[in-house]
């Protein structure tokens, strides 16, 4: 889906970003391997590291121009504010908005691993983007057509000169770019590691606690500082597709029947939903899974079944220190850093006075009569749009959705402070994602998937500007955050969730916005 002021600003930020995707401050390394981290297993010797190839590989992973219908880029189903993985989903959207069978797995730190997927079938890093770029239910383009498309560009023999010598655009140069930008993707700035490096930083008692309690019961898979073994486990999760057999599928070994790579745990909190599947939506599922939620079976990790007990025993208290522990691993960071940040969220010049802020904290008010007439019609469209993904009418709910992007595209923000627009440029970045595929598909069950996390955006907008003239109700599913209908609003007390009409937990009230 194409908009005029969408399209034109898009073509502007791809110019300036081809001038500017990767400036190194002086001083900065394009890749540094951390004090507290092992040495890396890439050969960098057979694939240097340059700024023109890391600016080069930034470009093309987040260009559509590599999927079919140029609609899906790498950043689409790996965003920087998600740790790289695609938010919200509980499995990745490709093209056509079409499911694969996993979800996404975070891209940080790849220069320490040797095998790449959730069932290690891509053993070399340069030849990871294959599979996603060729997936009929990802990208589903193929090598030659990719090239042949970049080769019909007026930038991409620019670049390619500048980073390899002269224009000539072949398979190798091409996946190699988009590897140098993988790994200059080093996440270790967290808590955790200020703590290890004596930064200035300590652990609290209940973090150190939590520590000890990982050691003892997670760190036999969730090793090192990367927070994975880097192996393949079967642990314990009902098998949710009979067609997805994990590592088995590659190997054809029996003991690997269901066994599925080590994630690495850092930065959870941006992560969710987890598991190779996605079936949980929050730490705290994680957890009751390991301790009362495996499920025997032939291949079963054999640490998941020690002392005559199936599992991990956690008590409570066990639970809430190993929360506090991997809250240390969190990088904001690398999460926020401008070095892998997508050219279509180009910040406001402005935009780093802001960067520190809680947005929480801080009172962003508008008495702009524009921008509350804005959110009045926003508000009455998205009312369309909720009502008729309960009538299960996509057309109705893509056409209005089409009315809204005009209102927030037009939205004056003259009247804005420069706070008040470097917020709403944030939170717009993820919003207009929702939209898009709403708009999109006419597929009601895929538009409400994406429902929840627009209502939850829209809300925050909300609250932030109190534009609404009457209490405002955000409601949630605790037991579906990441599913269809998890998130939405209204402006009565109560509305049951209509998208889960059997969730006796449905339609409890997150929080009360009052006029």
């Amino acid at each position: 889906m194409k908009r005029n002021s969408i399209f034109f600003f898009l073509i502007f930020a791809l110019l300036a970003f081809i001038s500017f995707a990767f400036q190194v401050k002086e001083g900065e390394s394009l890749f540094l391997k951390p004090s507290n981290f092992p040495e890396p297993v890439y050969d960098f010797t057979k694939n240097p590291l340059t700024t023109e190839g890391v600016a080069l590989g930034k470009v093309l992973f987040y260009d559509a121009l590599l999927s079919k219908d140029n609609t899906v880029s790498c950043g689409s189903c790996h965003q920087q504010t998600a740790g790289f993985t695609q938010h919200g989903h509980v499995l990745s959207h490709g093209i056509n908005d079409a499911l694969t069978k996993r979800n996404s797995m975070p891209l940080a730190n790849l220069a320490w691993f040797k095998d790449f997927g959730w069932d290690g079938g891509v053993h070399h890093l340069d030849l990871f983007a294959v599979s996603p770029l060729t997936n009929p239910a990802e990208m589903d383009e193929n090598l030659p057509n990719i090239l042949e498309k970049l080769r019909k560009t007026n930038t991409y023999p620019v670049l390619f000169q500048k980073a390899f010598g002269s224009e000539e655009i072949n398979s190798e140069r091409f996946l190699k770019a988009l590897s140098q930008f993988m790994l200059t993707m080093v996440s270790a700035n967290s808590k955790y590691d200020k703590a290890m490096r004596n930064e200035g930083v300590v652990l609290s008692e209940s973090e150190e606690q939590g520590e000890a309690i990982f050691k003892q019961k997670c760190a036999s898979c969730h090793s090192g500082v990367l927070f994975t073994d880097l192996k393949f486990h079967n642990n314990g999760l009902s098998p949710a597709s009979k067609a997805d057999l994990g590592r088995y599928d590659v190997t054809l070994l029996e003991e690997d029947r269901l066994a599925f790579k080590t994630p690495s745990l850092r930065n959870l909190d941006a992560t969710a939903p987890y598991m190779h599947d996605g079936r949980f939506g929050t730490l705290e599922e994680v957890l009751e899974h390991y301790d009362a939620g495996i499920e025997n079976n032939a291949t079963l990790d054999p640490s998941l079944k020690q002392n005559n007990r199936i599992g991990i025993p956690l008590s409570m208290d066990e639970k809430t220190k190993l929360l506090a522990f991997l809250k240390t691993l969190n990088d904001d960071d690398f999460l926020r850093n401008d070095r892998y940040a997508e050219v279509s969220q180009a910040k406001d010049p402005e935009a780093d006075k802001y960067k520190d802020v809680d947005w929480e904290k801080v009172d962003l008010q508008t008495n702009s009569p524009t921008i509350k007439a804005s959110f009045k019609k926003a508000w009455i469209l998205y009312t369309e749009i909720k009502n008729a993904l309960i009538a299960e009418n996509g057309d109705k709910a893509s056409a209005a959705i089409e009315s809204l992007f005009p209102i927030f595209n037009d939205i004056d923000k003259t009247a804005m402070t420069s706070m008040q627009r470097v917020f709403f440029q944030n939170v717009f970045n993820d919003l207009s994602f929702e939209m898009e595929h709403i708009a999109d598909t006419k597929d009601y069950k895929h538009q409400r998937d994406h429902f929840g996390d627009f209502s939850k955006h829209l809300f925050r907008l909300i609250k932030a500007f109190k534009t609404h003239d009457k209490p405002l109700y955000y409601f949630h599913c605790p037991n579906a955050m990441f599913k269809r209908g998890g998130y939405w609003i209204s402006d009565t007390e109560i509305d049951k969730n209509p998208f889960f009409k059997n969730d006796k937990d449905c339609g409890k009230i997150k929080m009360v916005l009052l006029p």
